[in-house]
Protein backbone atom coordinates (compact mmCIF):
# COMPACT_ATOMS: atom_id res chain seq x y z
CA UNK A 1 0.00 0.00 0.00
CA UNK A 2 2.88 2.36 0.81
CA UNK A 3 4.47 1.75 -2.61
CA UNK A 4 1.15 2.48 -4.30
CA UNK A 5 0.91 5.85 -2.47
CA UNK A 6 4.47 6.71 -3.43
CA UNK A 7 3.69 5.78 -7.02
CA UNK A 8 0.55 7.98 -7.03
CA UNK A 9 2.49 10.85 -5.42
CA UNK A 10 5.23 10.45 -8.02
CA UNK A 11 2.71 10.53 -10.90
CA UNK A 12 0.98 13.59 -9.43
CA UNK A 13 4.31 15.41 -8.98
CA UNK A 14 5.43 14.52 -12.51
CA UNK A 15 2.14 15.71 -13.97
CA UNK A 16 2.31 18.98 -12.05
CA UNK A 17 5.92 19.54 -13.14
CA UNK A 18 5.05 18.93 -16.79
CA UNK A 19 2.08 21.29 -16.54
CA UNK A 20 4.20 24.03 -14.93
CA UNK A 21 6.96 23.60 -17.51
CA UNK A 22 4.47 23.84 -20.37
CA UNK A 23 3.01 27.04 -18.89
CA UNK A 24 6.44 28.57 -18.49
CA UNK A 25 7.36 27.63 -22.05
CA UNK A 26 4.13 29.12 -23.43
CA UNK A 27 4.72 32.36 -21.54
CA UNK A 28 8.30 32.69 -22.75
CA UNK A 29 7.27 31.99 -26.36
CA UNK A 30 4.58 34.65 -26.26
CA UNK A 31 6.55 37.62 -24.92
CA UNK A 32 6.37 39.58 -28.17
CA UNK A 33 2.74 38.77 -28.97
CA UNK A 34 0.11 41.51 -28.58
CA UNK A 35 -1.38 42.24 -25.18
CA UNK A 36 -4.51 44.11 -24.11
CA UNK A 37 -2.54 47.36 -23.97
CA UNK A 38 -0.79 48.83 -27.05
CA UNK A 39 2.96 48.28 -27.16
CA UNK A 40 5.55 49.76 -29.52
CA UNK A 41 7.42 47.60 -32.04
CA UNK A 42 10.29 48.59 -34.33
CA UNK A 43 10.29 47.57 -38.00
CA UNK A 44 13.10 45.10 -38.76
CA UNK A 45 12.20 43.94 -42.29
CA UNK A 46 13.83 45.59 -45.31
CA UNK A 47 11.49 48.17 -46.81
CA UNK A 48 8.98 48.23 -43.95
CA UNK A 49 10.13 51.66 -42.80
CA UNK A 50 9.29 53.08 -46.25
CA UNK A 51 5.79 51.54 -46.47
CA UNK A 52 4.47 51.32 -42.90
CA UNK A 53 6.99 53.35 -40.92
CA UNK A 54 9.65 52.71 -38.32
CA UNK A 55 7.19 52.04 -35.50
CA UNK A 56 4.01 50.05 -35.01
CA UNK A 57 1.78 50.25 -31.95
CA UNK A 58 -0.06 46.96 -31.54
CA UNK A 59 -2.57 45.49 -29.11
CA UNK A 60 -5.16 42.73 -29.34
CA UNK A 61 -7.68 45.34 -30.52
CA UNK A 62 -5.72 47.83 -32.65
CA UNK A 63 -2.72 48.38 -34.90
CA UNK A 64 -1.21 51.76 -35.77
CA UNK A 65 1.71 52.32 -38.15
CA UNK A 66 3.80 55.50 -37.92
CA UNK A 67 3.60 56.35 -41.65
CA UNK A 68 -0.12 55.64 -42.04
CA UNK A 69 -3.16 57.59 -40.92
CA UNK A 70 -5.65 56.19 -38.42
CA UNK A 71 -5.51 52.76 -36.88
CA UNK A 72 -6.81 49.31 -37.70
CA UNK A 73 -9.52 48.16 -35.31
CA UNK A 74 -8.98 44.45 -34.70
CA UNK A 75 -11.06 41.51 -33.51
CA UNK A 76 -9.48 38.15 -32.77
CA UNK A 77 -10.68 35.39 -35.11
CA UNK A 78 -8.69 32.17 -34.70
CA UNK A 79 -5.27 30.52 -34.84
CA UNK A 80 -3.88 29.71 -38.27
CA UNK A 81 -1.62 26.69 -38.21
CA UNK A 82 0.28 27.54 -41.36
CA UNK A 83 2.67 24.62 -41.43
CA UNK A 84 5.72 25.56 -43.46
CA UNK A 85 4.41 28.97 -44.60
CA UNK A 86 6.90 31.43 -43.11
CA UNK A 87 5.01 34.58 -44.14
CA UNK A 88 1.55 34.04 -42.68
CA UNK A 89 0.14 32.18 -39.72
CA UNK A 90 -0.33 32.44 -35.99
CA UNK A 91 -3.11 34.51 -34.47
CA UNK A 92 -5.59 35.89 -37.00
CA UNK A 93 -7.40 39.18 -36.49
CA UNK A 94 -10.17 40.66 -38.58
CA UNK A 95 -9.75 44.34 -39.48
CA UNK A 96 -13.17 45.75 -38.60
CA UNK A 97 -12.58 49.13 -40.28
CA UNK A 98 -10.78 47.78 -43.37
CA UNK A 99 -12.46 50.05 -45.92
CA UNK A 100 -12.10 53.21 -43.82
CA UNK A 101 -8.44 52.51 -43.00
CA UNK A 102 -7.73 51.81 -46.67
CA UNK A 103 -9.40 55.05 -47.82
CA UNK A 104 -7.18 57.03 -45.42
CA UNK A 105 -4.00 55.41 -46.80
CA UNK A 106 -4.71 54.44 -50.42
CA UNK A 107 -1.67 54.92 -52.65
CA UNK A 108 0.62 55.79 -49.74
CA UNK A 109 4.23 54.66 -50.01
CA UNK A 110 3.34 51.33 -51.61
CA UNK A 111 0.75 50.38 -49.00
CA UNK A 112 -1.62 47.61 -50.10
CA UNK A 113 -3.67 48.13 -53.27
CA UNK A 114 -6.82 46.70 -51.65
CA UNK A 115 -8.26 46.97 -48.13
CA UNK A 116 -6.53 44.74 -45.59
CA UNK A 117 -9.28 42.50 -44.20
CA UNK A 118 -7.13 40.25 -41.99
CA UNK A 119 -3.80 40.45 -40.23
CA UNK A 120 -1.84 37.47 -38.97
CA UNK A 121 0.59 37.73 -36.09
CA UNK A 122 3.14 35.00 -35.59
CA UNK A 123 5.76 34.74 -32.87
CA UNK A 124 9.16 34.77 -34.61
CA UNK A 125 11.44 34.66 -31.59
CA UNK A 126 12.82 31.25 -32.57
CA UNK A 127 13.92 32.46 -36.01
CA UNK A 128 14.47 36.23 -35.76
CA UNK A 129 15.45 36.73 -32.13
CA UNK A 130 13.91 37.76 -28.85
CA UNK A 131 10.87 40.00 -29.00
CA UNK A 132 10.11 39.55 -32.72
CA UNK A 133 6.85 38.89 -34.50
CA UNK A 134 5.85 38.45 -38.14
CA UNK A 135 2.79 40.46 -39.17
CA UNK A 136 1.01 39.46 -42.38
CA UNK A 137 -1.71 41.40 -44.19
CA UNK A 138 -4.38 39.73 -46.31
CA UNK A 139 -6.90 41.45 -48.56
CA UNK A 140 -9.08 38.39 -49.25
CA UNK A 141 -12.58 38.02 -47.82
CA UNK A 142 -11.88 34.74 -46.00
CA UNK A 143 -8.39 34.09 -44.61
CA UNK A 144 -9.11 30.35 -44.52
CA UNK A 145 -9.14 30.36 -48.33
CA UNK A 146 -5.68 31.88 -48.67
CA UNK A 147 -3.56 30.24 -51.34
CA UNK A 148 0.09 31.30 -51.71
CA UNK A 149 -0.22 30.83 -55.50
CA UNK A 150 -3.13 33.29 -55.84
CA UNK A 151 -3.74 36.96 -55.11
CA UNK A 152 -4.81 37.99 -51.64
CA UNK A 153 -1.62 38.63 -49.70
CA UNK A 154 -0.59 42.24 -49.29
CA UNK A 155 2.53 42.20 -47.14
CA UNK A 156 4.45 40.37 -44.47
CA UNK A 157 6.77 42.31 -42.21
CA UNK A 158 8.82 41.62 -39.10
CA UNK A 159 8.80 43.79 -36.00
CA UNK A 160 10.66 43.72 -32.71
CA UNK A 161 9.19 44.73 -29.37
CA UNK A 162 10.70 48.05 -28.28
Amino acid sequence: MIRYRHFISFIAAASLSAFMAQGALAQSNGKAMPTNNPRAYLAVSNGTSATLGDTMKLSRTSAHFSLLKGQMILRYSDVWKSGSDTEFGGDVYQVLNADKFFSLNKGKNGFCDKPVRWITIKNSENTLGEGTIRLGMLSIDDWRKYNPNALGACSADSFQLK
